[in-house]
């Protein structure tokens, strides 16, 4: 090899370790900071040090997220803070993760990248999460204060009037999974826009007029006072009968009842009572003369009923042992177009 050889093989190799050196120099002394051209959550953080790194991305990353989330519903509406929605937001280890991805590959480029000046375009994402037991108990607070049941229809009897009230729908939120998931995702996003809209729906009643008159097409009222049944078709009076009620000492009992046994010349069970002398505790069959149970029986409260009775004369006065007497005509007639269920209205 001559002597120039050796003397430009002396200068490239000088050049190499020069440059080698000045590359791993380059390297090392950007080993402690982010590159030009990192960002954590969108902040550029390039040039600092992890620590310098989180306190301005922890600022900015925080202001961004952790801010109030709101959900309007009509004219009301409800705010959800961060600290109350147990937001956790991780900005310590996405910038570890940046200053490690910073780190990848050899001296050589990131020695170059240092001398040249050049950026690197990285965007590390911050994790933030949200606590779903937490949004799940706030969503669940709206929807109790925007709870409302619906009313059922009901039937409203007094001795001159049937009718039956209106039905009401209630209300509940609607999506009540889908808010909640809404939520979690606004509450761990940066955007500007805070406020979701949440909105209810209408629960049915169970039972509308309609219903209730279908189940109860007639009542039947009895006025101890005026010594009168009244029969009503879906509201409509259609017949009034002339009645006998209990005694003072027997009183015919009050309240609201129903239908509960119907029977055609049916037997009387005497009860175990002192006015009933030495029948008491027989059973006396339909049609025998000392049966007062004449024609047909409609029992609404155990052992009192309505029955026809032979002493027509006693109709009109309060004259029995609790039960309501009629004429065997007007018996039967009611007997005809009562069921068991049909309510039955005493005052």
């Amino acid at each position: 090899m001559t002597r120039i050889a050796l003397i430009t093989a002396a200068l490239l190799v000088a050049l190499a370790a020069g440059t080698f050196g000045a590359l791993a120099w380059a390297d090392g002394s950007a080993s402690g900071t982010l590159p030009a051209g990192t960002r954590v959550g969108g902040v550029d953080v390039g040039g600092l040090n992890q620590q310098e790194a989180i306190a301005r991305a922890r600022d900015r990353v925080h202001s961004a997220i952790a801010r109030p989330t709101y959900v309007r519903l009509g004219e009301k509406r409800y705010t959800l803070g961060p600290s109350e929605a147990g937001v956790r937001i991780d900005v310590e280890t996405a910038v570890k993760r940046a200053y490690v991805e910073s780190r990848e590959g050899s001296f050589i480029s990131r020695g170059w990248r240092k001398i040249t000046g050049a950026e690197l375009d990285q965007n590390v994402p911050v994790k933030a999460v949200a606590d779903r037991l937490k949004v799940r108990r706030f969503v669940e607070g709206i929807a109790k204060q925007q709870a409302r049941a619906p009313v059922d229809s009901a039937l409203n009897i007094t001795l001159t009037s049937v009718s039956v009230t209106r039905s009401k729908p209630g209300r509940r939120l609607a999506a009540r999974d889908a808010l909640v998931a809404r939520l979690m995702r606004r509450l761990t996003s940066s955007t500007d826009e805070r406020t979701l809209r949440a909105k209810t729906v209408e629960v049915p009643a169970k039972a509308n007029a309609d219903a209730i008159w279908d189940a109860n097409p007639l009542a039947v009222t009895v006025s101890r006072d005026g010594k009168q049944a009244r029969l009503f078709r879906r509201g409509k009076l259609v017949k009034t009968y002339r009645v006998a009620v209990g005694t003072p000492k027997y009183p015919t009992p009050t309240g609201r009842y129903v239908v509960q046994t119907m029977q055609k010349n049916p037997a009387w069970n005497v009860p175990q009572s002192e006015w009933a002398g030495d029948l008491a505790g027989q059973t006396i069959p339909g049609g025998d003369p000392r049966n007062p149970l004449v024609a047909r029986w409609i029992g609404f409260n155990g052992s009192v009923g309505f029955h026809g009775t032979a002493s027509s004369g006693s109709l009109g006065t309060a004259a029995s042992h609790g039960c309501v007497r009629m004429s065997p005509a007007d018996v039967i007639d009611l007997f005809e177009r009562v069921r068991t269920g049909t309510p039955v209205y005493v005052a």
